[in-house]
C-alpha cells in the first residue's frame, strides 16, 4: 500500500470502516455512519492518492447526489473536504490519517442532515471555487474591526455595492441595507478617515480616529475589497456551472433556476 493508504487503512477500524488498496493510487473504503436517529448507512467510496493529497467519492451514486455544490460534492463527484491553504489534509501519519478520517466521517453526518433540511445545514463552509481565497481575505481582514462587524459577517448581513461621487468610484459595505462605511476604490482608503474607529477599544477617554488607530483603516478597505472580489468569483462560478444539472435536493439552490 503507498503510505498514505497504509495509515489510513490503520485508522479506519476506529470509525468502523476498512479500506483496501486496488491499484498504486486507487482504494476501496466501506465505512457506515450512525446517524442521530440510530440508523446507519454504509458508503463505499473510492479513493484516490497523489502526495499525500487523498481524494474521496461514493463509488457510485447510491446514498449522495453525483453532483452538488450546495452539498460540497464535486462535478468529478469528489467531496470538498477543506480549503488547503487553511486546513491541509495531507495523510502523512497516524495523527493526519486520523484527522482525514474525522473529516470524512463529519462531511457523511452533514450530508444527511442536508438531504432532510434541503440545505447545509452549518455556517463552517468555504465559498466555491475561486471565491474561497476572498472569503479568507475577508476573515482576516475582520479581526479587530469590532464586534459589530463582525456580528454583521456571521449573520451574512455584509453585502458591498459599488457607486460614484463627483465621478470617483466607492465601495460601500452595508450591514442589512445599512451603510457602515465606503472605500474610495482608487486609493483604497476609507471615504471618512476622521470617524471613529470600529474597533471601539481604544482605552482612551476619548476613542481613536480611525486613521490613527493601528491598521484598522487598512483592515477596513481589505475587507470592502475582499468583499467584492468573494461576490464576482462566486458569480463567475456559477456561470461555469450553468450547464450543470442540479440535482434538486437543496431548495435555492442557482443551478434550479437556469440561465
Amino acid at each position: 500500500m503507498s503510505g498514505a493508504f497504509c495509515w489510513l487503512a490503520e485508522v479506519a477500524p476506529e470509525f468502523g470502516g476498512s479500506l483496501t488498496q486496488s491499484t498504486d493510487q486507487a482504494g476501496r473504503m466501506i465505512l457506515p455512519v450512525l446517524l442521530v436517529d440510530g440508523r446507519t448507512i454504509r458508503y463505499a467510496l473510492e479513493l484516490r492518492e497523489s502526495g499525500g493529497e487523498v481524494s474521496v467519492r461514493e463509488e457510485a451514486p447510491q446514498h449522495l447526489p453525483s453532483f452538488c455544490p450546495e452539498r460540497h460534492i464535486n462535478s468529478d463527484g469528489t467531496f470538498c473536504l477543506n480549503y488547503s491553504p487553511v486546513q491541509p489534509l495531507k495523510v502523512e501519519d497516524e495523527s493526519t490519517a486520523r484527522a482525514w478520517m474525522e473529516t470524512l466521517y463529519k462531511f457523511l453526518k452533514l450530508q444527511q442532515r442536508a438531504q432532510v433540511m434541503r440545505k447545509w445545514p452549518n455556517d463552517k463552509v468555504w465559498a466555491h471555487g475561486g471565491a474561497a481565497h476572498h472569503q479568507m481575505r475577508a476573515l482576516i481582514a475582520l479581526n479587530g474591526l469590532g464586534d459589530h462587524i463582525a456580528r454583521a459577517y456571521s449573520s451574512h448581513g455584509l453585502t458591498v455595492r459599488r457607486l460614484y461621487s463627483k465621478g470617483r468610484a466607492l465601495l460601500e459595505l452595508r450591514n442589512n441595507g445599512e451603510c457602515l462605511y465606503r472605500v474610495w476604490e482608487a486609493t483604497q482608503k476609507v471615504a471618512n478617515q476622521r470617524r471613529r474607529c470600529f474597533c471601539g477599544i481604544s482605552g482612551r477617554r476619548r476613542p481613536l480616529a480611525l486613521r490613527k488607530c493601528a491598521n484598522h483603516g487598512e483592515q477596513a478597505a481589505e475587507l470592502a475589497f475582499a468583499m467584492r472580489d468573494w461576490e464576482r468569483e462566486e458569480e463567475r462560478y456559477w456561470a461555469t456551472m450553468k450547464d450543470k444539472q442540479c440535482c434538486g435536493t437543496c431548495a435555492g439552490c442557482p443551478l434550479a433556476v437556469g440561465p
